[in-house]
């Protein structure tokens, strides 16, 4: 069915010079060639201490978590306390407009091995993911904001190799986004030669772990503070799959740690073929599975564990991507970049602002004229204590009066006293 609709899509799209006013019509029915939003969340509300001003973010996402990006104004409503407020056009911006939230990206890579392989397009994995991650950053670089990145590589040692050991210092490698020490780490990694067995659970883990630290005020922003909660995510990318014996007990000790992990987002990236390619590859008649490495059916270094990557994605509401080809790993990177810092932004005037008073906001996004409205949840906020800021023309207008009743009030009484001393002392 999927097959179907790409093909008709394709169809459509390539006939569209001879398309006639009824095949517009059937062009623009919702569903079929784009994808429709399916959640909308409002991650951040702000709100002005000089004027009435509120700025709402709003994450918008599609099947699979997937960003919904090219959203435009007339896409967006606004409720504020409960009754539709219109905002200006020009007070509404796109994920490429707005300045993207603080973050804190921690890159795992994956370096078994196997990584020394060649993919689908003759480009050894190692190559190819070491500059698609180069592109990732760069691409972070360019979108403004307080976005750092640490890259960590991962690996069991064997034997003649020392592996890639983690810990809370090799985590702690942050550097702002497009920071030359990053792509001075990367040429340093693509000129080793990975050696390492896979051990995807613990690395994971370990990661989870320190940006879980509630005592970091990095990662734990203050309550008590006006700055925002920073965005913090994982980025696992491999090749393999987790060959420890106790497979199962270590993945759902991981799982359960996972589901704890609130404010963490983990996306994954399976680099190789897909069990269904390599089943055809191998001619199995079906979808490759870890028997048929024991089997000696499919070589250990082909498999990667495609199942598993999905469900650790999916239990911290993030994406999993799988590709063989270079080019798609830097796009699946980019995908996860705009996934991570990608909302929309829009500002309004708050009716009735009064210093303290609270609102709420709800946003709803309707992607089609046909479609189902989508809400978000109900935002609530609080105004500044400083209230509202008073007018030019009335502040110029106070100091004024303030001038004329220090000029009655003071300067005068002064002046007629010191007539008054000078004429006495005239007379004796």
């Amino acid at each position: 069915m999927k097959t179907s609709i790409t093909a008709l899509c394709t169809t459509i799209v390539s006939s569209i010079p001879k398309l006639s006013l009824s095949s517009l019509i059937v062009l623009a029915f919702p569903g079929i060639c784009l994808a429709q939003v399916k959640n909308v969340e409002i991650t951040q509300t702000e709100t002005s201490n000089t004027n009435e001003k509120v700025t709402v973010r709003v994450k918008a996402t599609q099947d699979g978590d997937r960003p919904a990006l090219d959203l435009t104004e007339d896409n967006f409503r606004l409720t504020v306390d409960g009754e539709p407020l219109e905002f200006n056009p020009n007070d509404w911006k796109s994920p490429e407009e707005s300045i993207p939230p603080p973050a804190w990206i921690v890159v795992l890579l994956d370096m078994s091995g196997s990584m020394n392989a060649l993919d689908s397009t003759g480009v050894s994995r190692l190559q190819g993911a070491i500059e698609a991650v180069r592109e990732f950053n760069n691409q972070a670089a360019k979108r403004g904001g307080n976005t750092q990145v640490a890259i960590v590589p991962f690996g069991e040692p064997g034997a003649n190799c020392q592996g890639y050991p983690m810990n809370d210092t090799t985590i702690d490698s942050f550097f702002p986004a497009g920071d030359f020490k990053l792509d001075n780490y990367l040429d340093f990694l693509a000129n080793s030669s990975p050696c390492a067995s896979t051990n995807l659970y613990e690395p994971l883990g370990q990661t989870i772990r320190f940006l879980t630290n509630s005592e970091d005020p990095r990662f734990a922003v203050p309550e008590n503070t006006n700055d925002p909660q920073p965005r913090l995510a994982v980025i696992l990318l491999s090749d393999g799959y987790h060959n420890a014996p106790n497979e199962q007990a270590d993945f759902d000790r991981l799982l359960k740690q996972l589901q704890r992990a609130d404010g963490v987002t983990v996306h994954t990236l399976g680099y190789g073929l897909t069990a269904t390619q390599l089943g055809q590859k191998y001619k199995l008649g079906r979808p490759a599975t870890k028997g048929d490495i024991n089997a000696g059916k499919v070589p250990e270094d082909e498999f990667v564990d495609e199942k598993r990557l999905q469900e650790i994605a999916k239990s911290t509401g993030g994406i999993s991507e799988f590709s063989g080809r270079a080019d798609d790993i830097a796009n699946s990177l980019n995908l996860f970049l705009n996934s991570l810092l990608g909302e929309y932004e829009i500002s309004y005037e708050q009716p009735d602002a009064e210093r303290g008073s609270r609102h709420t906001v709800q946003v709803e996004v309707v992607d089609s004229p046909n479609a189902k409205p989508v809400l978000s949840q109900t935002k609530e906020y609080i105004m500044p204590a400083f209230g509202r800021s008073v007018p030019l023309a009335i502040r110029v207008w106070m100091v004024v009066i303030t001038l004329i009743i220090l000029g009655l009030g003071g300067i005068l009484p002064f002046y007629f006293w010191g007539q008054h001393l000078k004429q006495e002392a005239m007379d004796g």
